[in-house]
């Protein structure tokens, strides 16, 4: 799978996946992004019904993922910098050595105890940053759309009605007025920026628009960038000025993608399906594109629902991946995803969490490795010099 490799890699230290480039592709207007956003979460799809990666006797059997009593929780966002072998790209092109890779790390939790914490029946996975921003999206556009239509459908009156709508229907016909009418009201939607993608600014330099995380990794916002990947540090520039919104971006999409809030992995049905007779909960696309696409790790929280067991590779580096969890959470990388090394170590900064075993031992062989390299290197240099020495000595005492 081509996310644990990169998962494998970056906690390895070494390049032992591909991974490619951030693309750069043109901006995304209006009117494409819904049938855009789409067509990406659609070309990843899964069947409800998963195949066994690998049937005991030999034929697939197929197990249906449920994940209708769980909620999704964003934990946060962060960057990794890894060295990348099969990087194609000029040998001077830094990217074509070192890939910056975006993470991001969220939970499945009991929906019926989430609101009050992951205490229990829960578990922690990491996905690449693109996926998770492209489904959370995704859900809430059309949520929106769906609490759209209802409230026009249930709440539209003649004007001289109009003071008796109830506080719900004024709030709603308000809400979606104002995201109907948003470019009307001099606001760019910031979820149609969440590729990266060049950009001409005013003073003839060229920036790339693109998402990146907070330095806690609390929040993803839109940024320019200098470079054309969108994987240094943002430039402090207003994107939305840039573009030419005279009020900014509004987040009131975008924020799904770092909301805390518990994002329910039940289907959304209208009324008639509810009452339907033959009516059975489904696991929504989102939920489901997100455990597909996902590192898991499941066993040490004891998670109930969890369908680890049927992806052997998975399984097999769940303890891997729990590491690589941890790394990025306790704060071992900053926020260009280079690892953040103290005084005293690796320097943490949530709580008092140390480093983990792993992080501790690759780190060791690291700096052993290059301090091994640094004499290996001293002593050929040596010789090579003991060597040239010699020989001009002999040299002399022929000539002479």
């Amino acid at each position: 799978m081509y996310f644990s490799k990169i998962l494998l890699a970056c906690l390895a230290g070494i390049a032992g996946a591909s991974a490619g480039k951030f693309p750069i592709t043109n901006g995304v207007t209006k009117n494409t992004a819904e049938n855009k956003m789409k067509s990406k979460l659609m070309s990843k799809a899964r069947p409800l019904k998963r195949k066994l990666e690998d049937g005991g006797d030999g034929e697939d059997e197929e197990v249906a993922i449920d994940l209708t009593g769980y909620s999704i929780v964003f934990d946060k966002c962060q960057y990794v910098k890894f060295y990348n072998v099969d990087g194609e790209g000029d040998e001077n092109d830094e990217e074509g050595v070192l890939a910056t890779n975006k993470f991001v790390i969220f939970k499945l939790c009991n929906s019926n105890q989430c609101s009050n914490g992951c205490s229990y029946d829960y578990a922690e996975y990491v996905v690449d940053m693109d996926t998770y921003v492209a489904a959370m999206i995704q859900m809430k556009q059309e949520s929106v759309e769906n609490t759209c239509n209802t409230c026009n459908e249930n709440c539209q009156v003649d004007d001289q009605y109009a003071g008796d709508l109830s506080d719900d229907c004024q709030s709603c016909l308000n809400e979606c007025d104002s995201y109907e009418n948003m470019e009307d009201n001099g606001y760019g939607d910031a979820s149609q920026y969440t590729e990266c993608a060049q950009f001409g600014g005013d003073d003839d330099a060229e920036y790339s628009i693109g998402p990146y995380c907070s330095d806690d990794g609390s929040k993803i916002s839109i940024g320019v960038f200098s470079d054309e990947y969108c994987s240094g540090e943002p430039t402090g520039k207003d994107a939305g000025s840039m573009l030419g919104y005279a009020n900014g971006l509004s987040d009131y999409l975008l924020s799904a993608t770092y909301s805390t809030d518990c994002v329910s992995c039940l289907q959304e049905v209208n009324d008639d399906e509810d009452q339907a007779d033959d009516y059975e909960p489904e696991t929504s696309e989102t939920c489901q594109e997100l455990y597909e696409s996902a590192g898991k790790c499941e066993s040490p929280s004891n998670f109930a629902g969890g369908y680890l067991e049927y992806y052997d590779s998975q399984s097999a580096n769940e303890e891997t991946i729990c590491n690589f969890i941890s790394s990025l959470d306790s704060g071992t990388y900053d926020q260009t995803g280079e690892i953040v090394i103290g005084d005293g170590g690796v320097r943490t900064k949530r709580g008092d969490s140390s480093a983990s075993g792993a992080q501790k031992f690759f780190l060791t062989v690291l700096i052993l490795s290059t301090i091994g390299l640094a004499g290996y290197a001293f002593t050929l240099h040596q010789k090579a010099t003991d060597g040239t020495t010699e020989g001009l000595s002999k040299q002399g005492g022929a000539i002479a």
